[in-house]
């Protein structure tokens, strides 16, 4: 917005900063400029010192007063220091004298725009970030966790397409949405879609989009997720359910950004960040010609792990307490007995932080007026022997089971439960280093 009192000047301002790619609105006085910031919202603004209706400086403070983020650079044709600095100090951006270059006008509102863009942008990641590191599957301080953060950060700032890789419940589109907060594209969509969730028809339709009479029941035209998703990130989950005819159409969007709707003769161009996931080993789907080679090279860019739970019990107390908090509503956190935790530490948890979250909530309300969580509260499955370290020590292995890796892997996972999951103290059980230990864990998690 551009206040001043001479027209003929606000209107040649106006000419070249909309050339310039601006959206301009003016006001001559200082009542019309706080009648328009009542109804808009402006990112700069230039404003004389001297309004016929109000001192300018005294203009800046009200301004600065109910819009503290608003940019504004002064203008005047009785220029002097003191009432630069004066200006200065009160928050405005810049000073300039009249008259000015107007290419000058420009490139200082460009820069002023470019701060206020930068300090907004700073404010919602940090926002983000705080969001993410406190949600229920990034709790933990566990080397594998670590590891997963680190490569969080390191990958959000660039383009590169991320393959989260990890068993149901670890929290993979979490990691996706991690990434999307922390990268450039943050202000922008995130979309979300599930391969196995839709038919391979629908799912077609609902990536490409479609021209009115594309098919049977097409009676307008329909958007697409990926023209949703532009200038944003995009995240496919469960990509290895996805059938062969879309992974051919979708390579090719995949590696230029043009698609064509369903139905449409003209090619259409989109700019996404593509994060993708799966439960699934690819390599075997590709070797069973279920997935594309191309494909997948294309996505095995960059990948993300995520341990299981049972590869991180370090982190199990501090998911069951940060749990406990969420689901009191309210009322007391209760605290767990050993009994129970013991039961939490041994358990195997296939379902994962997902399933241990359901575990709280039911154990929450069984416990009643409880203050204490007893081993009776939780399911009678984790209590059983189902699902635990018994099925480790079952006789008679099949032939196939019979590998050096298999019963490696086996007996490196009952140490961890015999020492709780403290993984210093199983590899001193092992007779190995802890990065060794760390080491073996994450390639039989990878298997």
């Amino acid at each position: 917005m551009i206040i001043d009192d001479e027209e003929q000047l606000v209107e040649a301002f106006r000419k070249k900063l909309s050339r310039d790619g601006f959206s301009v609105s003016s006001a001559y006085t200082a009542r019309e400029a706080l009648t328009l910031m009542r109804k808009h919202t402006f990112d700069v603004c230039v404003l004389d010192i001297r309004l016929p209706d109000m001192d300018g400086v005294d203009l800046l403070k009200s301004i600065k007063k109910n819009e503290p983020n608003l940019e504004i650079i002064m203008l005047t044709g009785h220029a002097s220091v003191d009432t630069a600095i004066q200006s200065m100090k009160l928050g405005a951006y810049d000073y300039l004298s009249k008259p000015c270059k107007l290419t000058e006008l420009s490139n200082v509102i460009q820069k002023a725009y470019e701060k206020k863009s930068l300090r907004e942008r700073t404010i919602v990641l940090e926002q983000q970030l705080q969001r993410v590191e406190a949600h229920d599957s990034f709790i933990g301080s566990s080397e594998p966790m670590n590891e997963v953060k680190r490569l969080i950060r390191l990958v959000a700032p660039s383009d590169v397409p991320v393959l989260v890789l990890g068993e149901t419940g670890t929290g993979k589109e979490l990691v996706a949405r991690a990434i999307h907060a922390l990268s450039p594209r943050s202000a922008n969509q995130f979309v979300a879609v599930n391969s196995s969730a839709l038919q391979e028809s629908l799912l077609e339709s609902e990536l490409f989009g479609y021209k009115k009479g594309a098919f049977t029941g097409a009676q307008s035209d329909k958007i697409g997720l990926l023209e949703l998703a532009d200038k944003g990130t995009f995240f496919i989950d469960e990509i290895g359910d996805m059938g062969m005819a879309i992974q051919a159409k979708f390579l090719r969007t995949l590696e230029t950004g043009i698609f064509r709707r369903l139905g449409d003769t003209r090619e259409s161009k989109v700019d996404v960040r593509f994060i993708f996931a799966t439960n699934k080993a690819l390599e075997n789907e590709v070797k069973e010609k279920r997935f594309r080679k191309d494909l997948f090279f294309r996505l095995n860019t960059f990948i993300i792990t995520l341990p299981p739970l049972r590869e991180r019990r370090d982190d199990i107390p501090l998911l069951a307490d940060y749990f406990l908090g969420k689901f009191a509503r309210g009322a007391p956190k209760k605290l767990l007995s050993r009994e129970a935790m013991d039961i939490l530490r041994n358990y195997r948890w296939p379902g994962n932080v997902r399933e241990l979250a359901n575990v709280m909530e039911r154990a929450v309300l069984l416990s009643a007026a409880r203050d204490t969580i007893l081993s009776e509260d939780m399911p009678q499955s984790m209590t059983d022997g189902k699902a635990t370290e018994r099925d480790l020590d079952r006789p008679g292995l099949s032939p196939d089971e019979l590998t050096l890796h298999r019963i490696e892997r086996e007996h490196i996972e009952r140490v961890l439960n015999l020492a709780k999951g403290n993984k210093s103290k199983a590899a001193r059980m092992l007779g190995i280093s802890r990065r060794k230990l760390y080491l073996k864990t994450t390639a039989n998690s990878k298997e």
